[in-house]
């Protein structure tokens, strides 16, 4: 006849079962489990081992995007993170000298047609003509030089 036992050996227990403790089904019961944390945890922290992340808060650029994305997260700026311009700024920036780190979703290529910013930059200069008619009919102003803003820019604003 064979019984089971448990011996403890300094941290560690040890438990020896016999094939007919493991015959019979357990009568443990699992508490339900809970739901995984998001980016926000339950009292309003921010959960940044969240892997939603990407690990952005770890990589080169962890500590502007930390700042950025807390400034959003607990701004009370109406329309909210609008007093963030400056942190995002930072983080665009650092962002821009790692592209092999940060532009993963097409290989690194500098696609950036979302970022108004990038617009206004790459932006070419149209001098005006001084023989274009006014609209009241008055006298063209002298010429000067314009931005003219590339067609996706244009685009976006219609």
């Amino acid at each position: 006849m064979s019984f089971s036992f448990c011996k403890q050996f300094g941290k560690d227990k040890v438990i020896f079962v016999t094939k007919e403790d493991h015959a019979t089904p357990s009568t443990i019961e699992l508490p339900a489990p809970e739901p995984a944390e998001g980016v926000i945890t339950k009292d309003g922290n921010i959960n940044w081992s969240c892997p939603c992340l990407g690990g952005m808060a770890t990589g080169p650029c962890g500590v502007d995007f930390r700042e950025a994305f807390s400034c959003f997260q607990y701004s009370k700026a109406e329309p909210k993170g609008s007093d963030c311009f400056e942190a995002f700024t930072k983080m665009r920036d650092c962002f821009q000298l790692y592209p092999t780190v940060y532009n993963k979703a097409n290989g690194g290529i500098d696609d950036d047609d979302d970022d108004p910013l990038a617009d206004a930059s790459t932006a070419t200069e149209v001098p005006v003509k001084e023989d274009q008619p006014a609209e009241s009919g008055a006298p063209a102003p002298p010429a000067e030089v314009v931005p003219s803003q590339t067609s996706s820019a244009v685009e976006k604003a219609q």
